[in-house]
């Protein structure tokens, strides 16, 4: 006889839920209907939800605690060190106000509140606040240009012959290339290492190894980083000695493995908010300069990373020397996701500047 299963009927999967349905119940636990108005997010880790009565108990087993635990123990962690000074004066668990002006700068407004905000307007509004959009976008972006720039040696990718087995999408990695094209347009890459023997008209490119005598990336520091792919490419095609790769989440099919199997490179993965991140503290990267690399940091992330990269102070607690601090010889960041974006995470371009010059 076949053990009963859940109900529930999963369209991704096209089938039922495996798990085993709960006494007196066609359903699991997981998603009994009765019981999905007593759970609550999880105030560790707001994924998932737990039953109001077993809460206490599920805090100690989560399996976020012991990664948060960890997490806080490791010098380079420093709670919103990356945070706007109006992050800064706000407490935690706070909620909303609803009469917020969401026109000063430094108030929140969330996805939510503007979705609200469009809905309860008229046609007429609605059609002015479309116009007035595409007359700022207008005047503001007349002088942004598209850069689509391929360099010869991401040729691998683009023709899908990589040898190992790595998740492909076209769209991706014409992105990722052009990222790259970039930072060599503007001298943050050298040029790579190319096969001996072999004619200009069919350039061959050595993917195995880097002569010793050209000028390598001492280190790359990708945020946002997710399965890492990003940085594959560039160890592919470019000399890289240290790789960190910076995000909250936990990916499946990542790159770390390749990664890890070139013999002059050196991986450390760093399971963080950016917010949080304190870069001069990470050990192994003290006193080195690194080119900073991201691909679809959406809304706010941008700005963290900017501070995050931006940041000349050290920690003196830490016992961090300013000499020892590394130094950021390069910068290349594709936004995304700008509706989720606030005034109060906002970095000022004069800021960077100004600490460009320094």
């Amino acid at each position: 006889m076949a053990t009963p299963r859940c109900k529930l009927w999963l369209p991704k999967k096209n089938r039922h839920c495996a798990n085993t349905p709960s006494k007196d119940s066609q359903y699991c636990g997981n998603h009994n209907p009765s019981s999905e108005e007593q759970r609550i997010p999880c105030p560790l880790d707001p994924s998932h939800s737990v039953l109001k009565e077993n809460l206490e108990a599920h805090i100690k087993r989560c399996p976020l605690l012991k990664q948060t635990q960890s997490l806080e123990q490791q010098p380079y962690y420093n709670k919103g060190i990356n945070a706007s000074m109006e992050d800064e004066g706000e407490g935690e668990g706070e909620e909303e106000d609803p009469n917020l002006d969401s026109e000063k700068p430094g108030n929140v407004t969330t996805s939510n509140m503007k979705r609200s905000a469009v809905y309860k307007m008229g046609v007429p509004e609605l059609l002015g606040l479309i116009s007035k959009i595409r007359s700022i976008h207008g005047s503001v972006c007349k002088d942004i240009r598209d850069s689509y720039k391929i360099p010869d040696v991401c040729g691998v990718w683009l023709q899908n012959e990589v040898e190992r087995k790595l998740p492909f999408q076209e769209k991706h990695v014409l992105q990722q290339a052009s990222i790259l094209g970039n930072m060599k347009e503007i001298g943050v890459l050298d040029n790579p290492v190319k096969d001996e023997g072999h004619s200009e008209s069919g350039e061959q490119f050595n993917f195995t190894g880097i002569s010793k005598d050209v000028k390598r990336v001492p280190a790359v520091v990708e945020f946002g980083a997710g399965r890492g792919y990003l940085t594959q490419i560039l160890a592919d095609c470019y000399g890289i000695e240290k790789v960190y790769l910076v995000e909250r989440r936990s990916y499946k099919l990542k790159a770390d493995r390749s990664l890890r199997q070139k013999e002059s490179l050196t991986l450390e993965r760093l399971r963080i908010d950016i917010e949080d991140l304190d870069l001069n503290a990470v050990e192994s990267l003290r006193g080195l300069p690194y080119l900073a690399i991201g691909k679809h940091l959406c809304g706010p992330a941008t700005d963290l990373t900017l501070r995050c990269c931006f940041r000349r102070q050290c920690s003196q607690e830490k016992g961090v020397l300013k000499r020892d601090c590394c130094s950021l010889k390069g910068l290349a960041i594709a936004t995304c996701c700008h509706h989720l974006c606030q005034w109060k995470h906002y970095i000022s371009t004069i800021l960077i500047s100004y600490q460009m010059v320094v």
